[in-house]
């Protein structure tokens, strides 16, 4: 059975990636958001830490941008494999991002509250590379499943409440999303030890 990967995100300098390195990260999410300075200054430091990764971590730019033409900028100045989306993003600029990228992974985020929730996953279905979904609380759970069902993509989790962990990992998610910046609240080793070591019953 695939193993749950490990995502950590809101790395924000050399030292954070480097503990989530040794943590087990599969993927590290590169947020331009936390970084004070803007434009090229910025892109230098996240390109600065995408480079210094081991080659079995993927560097993922997360981004609001909404059009293909920025978000490829974006990819290509923090040297991300991967970017997600964190607004919805137009049908019709998918087709240019994905030949600009070349390659590159896309992962489309879904808010599961959203009442378009369903209908924006079969739009993105055939478009995007993984979603991303975002739990709240323990009731959003189960949607998160069948939500990621309608588009038969590969799902990534991220995790507002470390509590909810376990019964996240029983839902076999692709991988699971924890935040960097919240890290003072959780031991970010003993909970990838947890997802490496979770077999489903």
């Amino acid at each position: 059975m695939p193993r749950i990967r490990l995502i950590v995100s809101a790395v924000a300098s050399l030292e954070d990636a480097a503990a989530a390195v040794a943590a087990g990260a599969d993927a590290i999410g590169l947020d331009p958001g936390l970084f004070p300075q803007a434009g090229l200054a910025g892109s230098e430091d996240l390109a600065a830490i995408a480079l210094a990764l081991p080659p079995t971590v993927t560097p993922i730019l997360i981004t609001p941008a909404l059009t293909a033409g920025t978000v490829a900028q974006q990819v290509d100045a923090a040297a991300a494999l991967a970017v997600r989306l964190t607004r919805p993003f137009a049908a019709s600029e998918y087709p240019g991002l994905k030949r600009i990228i070349r390659g590159r992974k896309i992962i489309q985020s879904i808010d599961v509250a959203d009442t378009e929730a369903a209908a924006r996953i079969e739009a993105y279905g055939p478009l995007a590379d993984a979603l991303h979904l975002t739990v709240d609380a323990p009731h959003q759970l189960p949607a998160c499943r069948d939500l990621a069902a309608l588009a038969g993509l590969p799902w990534i989790l991220r995790l507002t409440d470390v509590s909810l962990l376990s019964a996240a990992l029983a839902l076999r998610p692709h991988a699971v999303d924890l935040v960097r910046a919240v890290e003072d609240r959780f031991d970010l080793a003993a909970l990838s030890r947890q997802i490496a070591a979770f077999v489903q019953p």
